[in-house]
């Protein structure tokens, strides 16, 4: 429950009582829970919500209207700032039923016992107005903050309205459990919550700045923020957006001005190595230009070879020319002087030829007389061969009459049988009923197997079972074992640990063969101390994960494993590592033993750990224990600053754990060491049984092995069931099988009875034809002799065409003979005048042959030329060509071959020539100019593109100095002015405080120039920072403010005189501190609250609200400050209770006046000079007069 109470400070000089302000009385809106006590159970309407039983009894205050040239100020007489809040309202929120809060312009302070919802108030206005709630550090979802059991919360803010709003803006946030939704309305309207927030941004209200907004939970992170950091938030809090967006270019101006020195440093240094390898290969790539010259030369000469045998060709062609000329004309004068001769061998020659035609046609004739004489030949064997089958058919026909008897006689027996079979009529069966048996029996058969298959599945399931409690009895079993093992101890651990890793391990054990290499287990399993004393040292060292992730030694195991964990196990907290290293000789200590002896070392945290080489070596990468020290004994401070200097990352002597922390920006001014205690050991610890462990596992035992017999049990009387459905269904098969056997029986003599009559019609047909056949031999042996004697004619016929064929071959053989001799004498006539005029012929012939010979060299040497004419003339053009292009070394070459060379010989020598030239410039690469010339092209282009980064560094430069030169001053104002306000705060508590604005500047040489200001030149942007030193003791300097130097309470003083600093320069409408006084003593807390009373009650400051679980007595409260006290609980009064008539009426309300009475009746108030010691109640003055204020929720 919320109340407002206007808090003064109380004249030293006046106890009247009508000098005291009122106090307004508070009260309080109960639960569903508490109305229904007091409320009568028949009058209870069980349709109404608990929500609608309990309305606010506060009445909503309006939002005040005014008129556009007013300053803002509301009824009450306050002076808000634009953006302030003005009120809160919550419904079902965290711990709230219902209650509203009216904080006042200037500083709140909101006070109350722990878990009364003082940091309710702080989430509401974070939520409310549009923010997450990650930046309360507390819960992760807005539907965790519903009140327990309720479906909704709401949260309405109202805010001090600017001269562009006629009245107050309210926005409201409703929060919904279901689906975690949120809806947002400003002024009634439904709007986003993105537009809420922008709404509250236009107000410079920023939620995200811990400089304006510091809940409970974000406090320690505002003290660890670094002074980078705080800068950032330092300018979004009292700068403004324009501040802001100018550190940002100066820092992405700065960047990328960086980018472009380095890059420009790199290609310097590239330019100036290429020039160097530049100049070092000059004269070798002219000795190898000179040297391709005169291989393009050579290449040419071979190239232009076509061209000496192109003119080559054309000398053939006409020595050939002339000489088939000369043959010709030799050949007409040989022919002219032997024409006579010539004449008789043409007649002889003429007579040979037919003579030879007649031979031919003479041996045409014979040969088609011999043909004719073969085929009748063949027409004789042809008749023969048809005397002699009828021959056969004769020898046939009359053996065939005892056959033919011999079968008829057995027809007509296996007929005479056949009839008498038929005479016996087989006996009669009904075939339904017959089956109608059978399909009965076949139904008794299917329900047994029904029966028998339910009772397997049964059996099967029972087997499964009776496995998965065998399995879980082994397992637990295992565990009970384990228990007295140091490896079941530890993964006992491990499951209370973490069961996601503990499973995850367990699928690891029981899948080793899914894997390519072996994957370790967490660390809590596979490593363990060589000396359990050392536990407590080595485990300070680690945190909780460290001792559960699993290593895998290769890329596809991790990836296996992560996909099977995550998707198919569904485990989400386990770690998982990938390390390659099976080795420590690469994680050696990095101090000798003389070093560790002299800063007092003993050993290494490595030292003491046992396991598998790849976890000890992932456990070095991840925490380092190769570089973690272990002293037996306390070290001095001169131990301890040398061993800063080192390399070792943490240490541990005594009780207590030191860490280094090291900023290569500061340099040795950088580093820093945190301390905590030695905590005790948890893991690697020998531990008693846990008996009570052991005992429950005992019990699951006993309960398995109980539900191991029931299944058993089970198990035999299925397996009783089964063994009788298996005698019923023996019986039934074997009824089917008589019955089907009876059926196929009878069946099968019916069918042979109905298949006699197709046979005796099939016996009968034999006979009669067999009869037939007896009958008709002597008729068919009439008609074979006939037809033989047909034959024999037909046989003489042919002998006598034979004969007459036989007489024409003799005839036509005569006339062969005497034309083979007509031949004989006119081939002899022309061969003796041949070889008579020999000579003659022989000569005519050679020359002949001699012309043909030159006409095929003719036609070659013609065919070749064309050839190379066509390779000259692509030669020609391509010489052309390039001289065209201004290439004239082809064109001289063909004119010096064409003119000079001509000859193939002369050729080669030129072509030695040219050889010899190029043996005396061998050696060498032979790209080297290729790579000379390339080498040219990319100076010019990195010369190029030096210019370009000349050019635009000082395009960079100009913009830099610009933005600077407006940033810098302004900045270094504000910082001045929030220096002055924080000096003051610290001098007036007795201490000392300064905050200065760090230029960071930069190292690089290239900046370091008197133009920049040398080597204080602030151009790293990114790395400026507020550094704020304070001094809490005399004796001390003043010293930068850090997470280590000074303690809790001297972190929380300077970070709240900082926040007030900013105050007066802010743009922020209101701040939240929420609990900044915790590990505060009671000096620093008088003193912090005296000045923040002072700072916030001036004018022109904004609202401010301070939480706080704690009120010191005496303490100074000054007019213009708002105390606003949370009573809250069970025993609280009901806002709401029904009289006596069962009509709702308000309840009791908390009147504070009768506190403060009843305190001041005990003597326990009273006042002294400009400081109240009555934590603000009015307990020294006349309450009777004060007015009660509206209750304001509950």
């Amino acid at each position: 429950m919320a109340s407002r109470s206007a808090r003064r400070s109380r004249p030293p000089d006046s106890d009247s009582d009508d000098v005291r302000p009122n106090t307004p009385s508070s009260t309080t809106l109960n639960d569903s829970k508490r109305i229904r006590r007091h409320a009568s159970p028949v009058e209870n309407d069980e349709d109404e919500s608990p929500a609608a039983a309990i309305p606010s009894v506060l009445s909503l205050r309006k939002s005040q209207v005014v008129d556009d040239g007013t300053d803002g100020s509301i009824s009450r007489g306050t002076c808000h700032q634009p953006g302030a809040i003005v009120r809160v309202k919550l419904t079902n929120f965290v711990t709230y039923t219902s209650a509203e809060f009216f904080p006042g312009p200037n500083l709140n302070m909101v006070i109350g016992p722990n878990g009364t919802g003082k940091s309710t108030l702080v989430c509401a206005i974070c939520l409310g107005l549009g923010w997450a709630p990650s930046y309360l550090g507390r819960a992760k979802e807005p539907a965790e903050f519903i009140k327990h059991g309720c479906r909704e919360a709401i949260i309405e803010i109202e805010l001090q309205r600017s001269t562009r709003f006629r009245v107050n803006p309210i926005i409201k946030r409703v929060i919904q459990r279901e689906g975690n939704k949120s809806k947002f309305f400003m002024n009634e309207s439904q709007s986003s919550g993105a537009a809420v927030k922008q709404f509250a941004n236009s107000f410079n209200i920023q939620i995200d700045n811990l400089c304006q907004f510091l809940p409970q939970d974000k406090v320690v992170e505002f003290a660890q923020m670094s002074p980078i950091e705080l800068l950032a938030s330092t300018q979004r809090a009292v700068a403004g957006p324009e501040m802001v967006k100018w550190h940002e270019d100066l820092k992405k101006l700065r960047s990328s001005q960086n980018d472009i020195m380095t890059d420009d440093r790199d290609v310097r240094e590239q330019l100036a190595n290429l020039e160097g390898r530049q100049a070092m290969q000059h004269a070798e790539v002219e000795r190898m230009r000179e040297r391709a010259t005169v291989k393009k030369r050579l290449a040419a000469l071979e190239k232009f070879r076509p061209l000496v045998h192109y003119y080559k060709a054309k000398e053939n062609i006409a020595t050939v020319k002339q000489k088939m000329t000369d043959l010709a004309e030799e050949i007409d004068r040989l022919r002219n002087e032997a024409a006579p001769v010539l004449q008789d061998l043409d007649v002889k020659q003429d007579y040979q030829v037919e003579a030879q035609a007649f031979k031919a046609a003479c041996e045409k004739e014979l040969t088609a007389s011999v043909r004719e004489c073969e085929r009748k030949a063949k027409a004789i064997e042809d008749r023969q061969g048809v005397i002699n089958d009828l021959n056969n058919e004769i020898q046939a026909e009359k053996k065939s009459v005892p056959e033919n008897r011999a079968k008829l006689q057995r027809e007509q027996t296996k007929l005479q049988d056949l009839k008498r079979k038929k005479a016996e009529v087989p006996e009669v069966f009904d075939s339904q009923a017959m089956n109608a048996e059978i399909q009965e029996l076949r139904t008794r058969m299917r329900t047994l197997d029904d029966k028998k298959s339910d009772l397997e599945s049964r059996r099967t399931e029972l087997g499964d079972k009776a496995d998965r409690v065998v399995k879980q009895y082994k397992i637990l079993k295992d565990q009970v074992a384990g228990l007295e093992t140091q490896a079941g101890q530890q993964e006992s651990k491990l499951e209370n640990l973490s069961r996601d890793t503990f499973k995850a391990w367990r699928w690891i054990q029981e899948h080793r063969n899914e894997f390519t290499a072996h994957v370790y287990g967490p660390p809590i399993v596979e490593c363990s101390l060589k000396d359990p004393r050392m536990a407590d040292m080595v485990e300070s060292f680690l945190s909780a994960s460290d001792f559960k992730f699993i290593t895998a030694q290769n890329r596809a195991d991790f990836i296996l494993l992560q996909r099977h964990l995550s998707q198919v196990l569904g485990l989400h907290d386990y770690c998982l590592r990938e390390c390659t290293t099976d080795s420590l000789d690469q994680l050696g200590p990095p101090l000798t033993g003389e070093e560790m002896e002299r800063l007092g070392l003993s050993s290494w945290a490595l030292d003491h750990l046992q396991g598998p080489p790849t976890v000890l070596a992932q456990l070095c990468h991840e925490r380092g224990l190769h570089r973690c020290a272990i002293s037996s004994r306390e070290l001095s401070q001169q131990q301890h600053d040398a061993m800063a200097k080192t390399p070792i990352q943490s240490y541990a002597a005594g009780r207590k754990t030191y860490q280094f922390i090291r900023r290569a920006e500061y340099g040795a001014a950088g580093t820093s060491a945190g301390v905590r205690d030695l905590r005790q050991a948890r893991i690697w610890t020998a531990q008693a049984v846990d008996m009570g462990r052991k005992a429950a596992l005992q019990r699951q035992i006993s309960e398995v092995k109980g539900e191991h017999a029931e299944i058993k049990a089970e198990s035999d009387q299925i397996a009783r069931e089964i063994a009788q459905v298996e005698e019923e269904r023996t019986v039934v098969q074997n009824k089917i099988d008589a019955k089907q056997k009876e059926k196929a029986a009878k069946q099968q003599a019916l069918l042979e009875w109905n298949g006699l009559d197709p046979k005796i019609q099939s016996h009968e047909d034999k006979i009669h034809s067999l009869n037939e056949a007896l009958a008709g031999v002597r008729a068919r042996l009439n008609q074979i002799n006939d037809r033989y004697d047909a034959a024999l004619i037909d046989k003489t016929e042919a002998v006598l065409d034979f004969v007459d064929a036989t007489r024409e071959v003799k005839s036509k053989t005569a006339l062969l003979l005497e034309a083979e001799v007509f031949h004989i004498e006119a081939k002899s006539d022309f061969e003796v005048l041949k070889e008579q005029n020999d000579d003659i012929l022989r000569g005519i012939s050679q020359k002949e042959t001699e012309l043909t010979t030159a006409r095929e060299l003719f036609t070659q040497e013609r065919d070749r030329a064309t050839t190379l004419r066509g390779i000259v003339l692509g030669l020609k053009a391509e010489s052309e060509k390039a001289a065209e292009e201004g290439d004239g070394s082809l064109a001289d070459l063909v004119a010096h071959i064409v003119g000079t060379v001509k000859t193939e010989e002369n050729l080669d020598a030129e072509i030695d020539a040219e050889k010899a030239k190029l043996e005396l410039t061998e050696g060498g690469s032979a790209g080297i100019i290729a790579e000379f010339e390339e080498r040219a092209k990319t100076i010019q282009r990195l010369r190029s593109k030096i210019q370009e980064a000349d050019q635009r560094r000082e395009e960079f430069r100009h913009a830099i100095g610009a933005i600077r030169g407006k940033w810098e001053p302004r900045l270094e104002e504000i910082v001045a002015k929030i220096n002055n306000a924080f000096s003051d705060s610290f001098a007036r508590i007795g201490c000392a405080g300064q905050v200065a604005v760090h230029k960071a500047s930069s190292e690089n040489p290239a900046d370091c120039t008197e133009e920049n200001g040398g080597m204080e030149n602030g151009l790293d942007f990114a790395n400026w920072a507020i550094h704020i030193s304070v001094k809490f003791r005399e004796q001390e300097p003043l010293t930068l403010l850090d997470s280590h130097r000074q303690s809790g309470g001297e972190r929380a003083v300077s970070t709240i005189f900082y926040l007030m600093a900013l105050q007066s320069l802010s743009r922020a409408p209101f701040r939240v501190v929420d609990e900044i006084n915790q590990g505060m003593d009671p000096r620093n807390e008088r003193m912090v609250h005296g000045r923040m009373v002072d700072i916030a009650a001036d004018d022109g400051g904004s609202q401010y609200f301070l939480i706080t679980p704690k009120l010191l007595s005496g303490l100074k409260y000054r007019r213009g400050m708002t105390v606003l006290c949370i009573v809250s609980g069970e025993h609280m009064p009901p806002a709401r209770e029904r009289d006596d008539e069962g009509n709702w009426r308000d309840g009791p309300k908390v009147d504070f006046r009768l506190f403060a009475k009843k305190a001041k009746e005990l003597g326990i108030g009273g006042s002294t000079e400009g400081r109240r010691i009555d934590s603000g109640f009015g307990m020294a003055g006349s309450l009777e007069n004060a007015d009660v204020s509206t209750a304001v929720g509950a």
